[in-house]
């Protein structure tokens, strides 16, 4: 029988066959990605009731008062302030920006929990896209290199040697031992 052609495309295990659908599924795995991050990013704030408005800025806003808390997860007295403040201003028409902007103005950028992607705030949204972006290339270049690194080991020794006498010994002595435990 003639042995298969590493290239050979009607065999399914030749090594280019699987490269290619290696790279086929990292790809369809970065288009899902994006595609995640995409739907993540789209605000959809017209199809919301006031009320959700309401819970969505009140998470966003901390307490005064409290260490670490929303003024949706606080109930301390200026929590429920803030919350009837802000369901006041949303029934008056203003957008989600501007209530936040208040509170700013108020109290400091603090406040909010979200930071601006604006100016030196800009690097807490970058820094970490960024670094898991060159640990990702990093980690690729690595395995790259691994892997040709091992090819070349294996290209060295000739891996079609027939098993010897003395090696067929050790595994029969090793499968009798399983039978036996």
């Amino acid at each position: 029988m003639a042995k298969a052609s590493v290239t050979d495309p009607a065999n399914p295990t030749s090594a280019t066959w699987r490269d290619q659908w290696r790279w086929a599924s990292w790809l369809l795995m970065a288009i899902v990605a994006v595609a995640a991050l995409i739907v993540g990013v789209v605000d959809n704030d017209d199809a919301r009731t006031q009320g959700e408005r309401v819970a969505a800025i009140s998470a966003t806003i901390l307490c005064p008062q409290c260490t670490g808390q929303t003024v949706a997860q606080s109930n301390v007295a200026i929590a429920r302030t803030i919350r009837a403040d802000i369901a006041t201003r949303v029934s008056e028409g203003e957008s989600d920006d501007q209530i936040r902007q208040a509170y700013i103005e108020n109290y400091g950028e603090w406040i909010i929990t979200n930071p601006r992607a604006s100016g030196l705030t800009s690097l807490v949204w970058i820094v970490p896209v960024v670094a898991a972006g060159l640990a990702a290339t990093a980690l690729a270049f690595a395995f790259a290199r691994w892997r040709k690194a091992l090819r070349l080991v294996t290209a060295d020794t000739d891996t079609t040697q027939a098993a010897s006498d003395a090696d067929r010994a050790l595994v029969s002595d090793a499968r009798d031992r399983r039978k036996r435990a």
